[in-house]
């Protein structure tokens, strides 16, 4: 098996013997392993991405700020080009976003190569923290350029007993290769709502990881919409470790020709009383394809907690595909867990129904489609209405 690290050893931005060490032991990922299943990693040329990103240019701010104000009013924006924050840094009241030196003490022995070559060669480590003071909180991550390889890590926590409302919007242009690292911890009794927004070129290529710790009565809520995107990977590790600890996951997608995205969760509740609930909505067209796999784990600790994983999926065309592959791993006795999965095309008695109320057939199987996301919930509105037009976009373009 080729060594990925050895592969990517032009030029990279290692700072001891000891990284570039790191680096080279890293072996190349491959469909073969449980974790990378059904993607197309394989198929991916490491060797094309040697350039270094470009700067952003005002439009592409502006594009991601128009995005953040249909989310309503923010009480701070923090912008990262690049995967380095733009004008090195920021501080006021009850806000604090600063760079530090790249996160190796964050490496774990059994994380995934990339992520391990992320954390490793990511220019910085960007540390965000708001007390109590700050209730919504504007990001913008962006990355261009062509053939580029671009490396980012970011930290997101706040103070115990905060309530903090996060919008992050991502954007990639150009053929770039991104490998994202977003970090968030929530201290006690915290409240943090974490919405993120994907909009990717289709020659981009990104291979993400979000990462969270939950303590005692702290909530997360990760709220996600990818309406635009190559091949988008978000692989989601998190840790429960605080009694009463909560974590809600929605996302929606929105897969058109030549586009494929890739979730893979695994969610460990390692404390008593502790609840998660994911759910996973796609909406898949032309040759476009869709992954999910996951692994809820409830270890000997988590007695009397809760667990609900589900992913569905609407086929609009015979060529798109979708692989869905939920899993459980009960250790203890009385808790609550279930998962669910459905893969399949519109439903032909609402298609019946429709046309029956004098709908012509491509409208009705675009109204349904539309309808998917209905029941993700009220304060998932701006994210519906992002994927809606998206299925508006894609379907009148043909993809």
């Amino acid at each position: 098996m080729k060594s990925l690290g050895k592969d990517l050893s032009w030029e990279l931005p290692v700072r001891s013997a000891t990284r570039v060490a790191d680096v080279e032991r890293l072996e190349q990922p491959n469909e073969a392993l449980e974790c990378w299943r059904y993607s197309p990693v394989d198929e991916i040329d490491w060797e094309r991405y040697q350039g270094t990103p470009s700067s952003c240019a005002d439009d592409i701010w502006e594009q991601g700020m128009e995005i953040l104000k249909t989310f309503g009013d923010v009480e701070a924006v923090v912008r990262i080009d690049g995967g380095r924050l733009i004008g090195g840094g920021q501080e006021s009241q009850g806000l604090s976003a600063v760079e530090v030196e790249a996160a190796g003490e964050f490496l774990r022995e059994e994380d995934e190569s990339l992520l391990t070559l992320g954390t490793l060669l990511a220019p910085c480590r960007i540390e965000i923290h708001a007390d109590s003071s700050v209730r919504r909180l504007g990001i913008i991550t962006a990355g261009n350029g062509d053939d580029a390889a671009l490396w980012s890590w970011l930290r997101v926590s706040a103070d115990p007993d905060a309530e903090l409302e996060i919008v992050h919007v991502d954007l990639l242009t150009g053929s770039v290769l991104h490998l994202p690292v977003i970090e968030i911890v929530g201290e006690e009794r915290s409240s943090i709502v974490y919405r993120h927004q994907l909009e990717h070129d289709k020659t981009a290529l990104s291979l993400g990881y979000v990462r969270f710790r939950l303590a005692s009565e702290a909530r997360l809520e990760i709220d996600a919409a990818s309406a635009h995107q190559g091949y988008t990977r978000v692989r989601t590790d998190g840790v429960l470790h605080g009694t009463k600890a909560e974590v809600a996951i929605r996302v929606g997608y929105v897969v058109g020709a030549d586009e494929r995205v890739d979730y893979r969760t695994f969610i460990t509740h390692d404390a008593p009383t502790t609840t998660s609930n994911l759910l996973y909505k796609g909406v898949v067209n032309g040759d476009g394809a869709s992954i999910y796999t996951g692994m809820i784990t409830i270890t000997p600790l988590g007695r009397g907690s809760e667990a609900f994983q589900t992913n569905r999926n609407v086929l609009l065309s015979e060529e798109a595909l979708a692989w869905s592959v939920p899993n459980l791993d009960i250790q203890i006795s009385d808790v609550k867990c279930s998962h669910a999965s459905t893969v399949g095309p519109v439903d032909e008695e609402q298609l019946f129904y429709l046309a029956s109320k004098g709908f012509p057939a491509e409208e009705a199987r675009r109204t349904l489609a539309r309808a998917f996301f209905a029941d993700m919930g009220e304060d998932f509105s701006v994210e519906q209405l992002r994927l809606r037009a998206a299925i508006d976009e894609k379907w009148e373009s043909g993809e």
